[in-house]
């Protein structure tokens, strides 16, 4: 539901739910400069008469005139419909839904990442609003990509399908990246989602500058683009204004990890892998073990909540793939289509310093909390724009059962092996590139490279199951999808395995 006038043209959209609340969003599009007085109004029902609650808020111009509204006193598992009204006009009645409480036996979510506006239409998120079995969606991080309509000489560049970045340059401002906000709320597949489902979400390194770091990004030349440190500041403000997210710490708007508890079923960890972390480097650096990606204090935050989760299940929200994603026996060929992807170094016999294998210390103290206990945890992530189900090892252990099982979600539209080497989407290069890659990486127990789409997670207690989805095309609005893989992990028994 797109709607191209109005004061709600953003439409609206709901957040970080827990058991007992959600976080409900909007933004009011007005010719009045000031402050705008906002209702809202929660209800069992579509029609709006059976209401929970309902109160006023104010659409700030320091916040670009977007609205949260944190519902508590809400119950477990329940569905519920919202809307906002200003100045003599209502926004759609839409749904959301709270967590599951105590005693909760199934959770039922979609995983998404990597939404780049000019290479390819939305629709895996038109996909996802037509579900009606989902509690939650969880996105992974790029949620908008910062960059300008046109990359630099030698990128592959995006294609011509008109949906060009209506600021062509890439974001460097507060109001840059406002606006890029705007043009993705804009879209009308986003808006049947977040009309649909309450959305947790990460942060990976679109969000601010491409290889963002703590201290700078591949892109940021502070030079011609100024103090990195403002450019960050000002990305996540319009973040935290633009999405239907709850600050964990309200005194410190650069923290995006937190703990998600789903009854006693389920604690979900998100982190962020990206603003905190230390320059993205290869050898020597690379071994050192005090180079961090969490940065210290969000290390000893998941440490510690690791260790004191009484969960059945621990789930990990990670933007940066975990597992391994090369090897030196691979051949040439098919390194240098991995390296494009960033899953195998510049040399080919090395990891892409960008993810964990960049990170190797902090990745192996990492694991060890994993496996305590072990097949109790799954790693869930995105960033490399394929599908993957991979067991994790610690690769100083040889010979020991793996730590955990990670599933990594596709794109929704940024570019996978197919775009980037030129040929057409399940060509029999690629085939055979997901062929050799089975068999010579290590862990690696399902691939596949090509598609775009999302995974849906579906939990019990006795397991987790991940069902890939793709879509036939992003370069044209399609209704099409298919079910391209299902694999799963019993609870205790950290190995991936084919679901029947």
């Amino acid at each position: 539901m797109s709607q191209a006038a109005g004061l709600f043209r953003h439409a609206v959209a709901s957040g970080d739910p827990l058991q007992d609340r959600v976080m409900l969003w909007t933004r009011v599009t007005s010719d009045d400069p000031g402050p705008i007085d906002v209702t809202w109004t929660v209800a069992r029902d579509r029609d709006l008469s059976d209401v929970v609650c309902e109160g006023t808020a104010i659409a700030d111009p320091d916040r670009d005139h977007t609205v949260h509204v944190d519902v508590d006193g809400l119950e477990p598992a329940t569905t519920y419909y919202y809307a906002f009204a200003a100045q003599g006009e209502q926004s759609p009645t839409v749904r959301t839904r709270t967590l599951p409480g105590p005693g909760a036996d199934h959770l039922r979510f979609a995983m998404v990442s990597c939404a780049s506006y000019n290479a390819g239409f939305f629709n895996a998120f038109g996909r996802i609003a037509e579900r009606e079995d989902l509690d939650f969606l969880l996105h992974l991080g790029d949620y908008i990509y910062e960059t300008p309509n046109m990359l630099p000489p030698g990128a592959p560049q995006p294609p011509e399908i008109g949906r060009p970045f209506d600021l062509i340059h890439q974001c460097l401002t507060l109001d840059d990246y406002r606006r890029r906000y705007a043009q993705y709320h804009g879209d009308p597949d986003i808006q049947a989602m977040h009309l649909m489902h309450p959305m947790i979400g990460t942060v990976d390194d679109h969000e601010f500058a491409d290889g963002a770091w703590r201290d700078g990004s591949s892109w940021h030349n502070p030079e011609v683009d100024g103090p990195f440190a403002d450019r960050k500041a000002a990305a996540f403000q319009a973040r935290w204004e633009w999405l239907p997210c709850r600050p964990p710490d309200p005194s410190d708007m650069s923290r995006v990890y937190r703990t998600v508890p789903i009854g006693d079923l389920a604690d979900l960890f998100i982190i962020d892998t990206r603003t905190r972390r230390d320059e993205p480097g290869g050898l020597p650096d690379r071994d050192d073990p005090a180079r961090t990606q969490l940065g210290t204090e969000q290390r000893e935050w998941l440490f510690g909540e690791l260790e004191r989760s009484k969960a059945h299940w621990r789930l990990l929200g990670n933007a940066s793939v975990m597992g391994q994603t090369w090897s030196e026996h691979l051949p040439e060929s098919v390194t240098n289509a991995l390296k494009l992807l960033k899953l195998a170094g510049e040399n080919g016999v090395e990891p892409d310093p960008d993810h964990w294998g960049g990170y190797p210390a902090e990745r192996v103290a990492l694991l060890d909390k994993l496996d305590e206990p072990p097949g109790k945890t799954v790693v869930l992530s995105g960033d490399v724009h394929v599908g993957l189900a991979i067991e994790l090892h610690d690769h100083d252990a040889p010979g020991r059962d793996p730590v955990a099982v990670e599933f990594v979600t596709s794109s929704l539209t940024s570019m996978n092996i197919d775009d980037k080497m030129g040929w057409p989407r399940r060509d029999e290069r690629s085939l055979e590139i997901e062929r050799i890659a089975i068999e010579t990486v290590p862990h690696w127990k399902w691939c596949e490279l090509d598609s775009n789409g999302y995974v849906v997670i579906d939990m019990t207690r006795d397991r987790v199951l991940a069902e890939w989805w793709f879509v036939d095309t992003v370069l044209a609005p399609s209704t099409h999808e298919e079910c391209g893989g299902r694999w799963m992990v019993e609870h205790g028994r950290p190995f991936a395995v084919p679901a029947p």
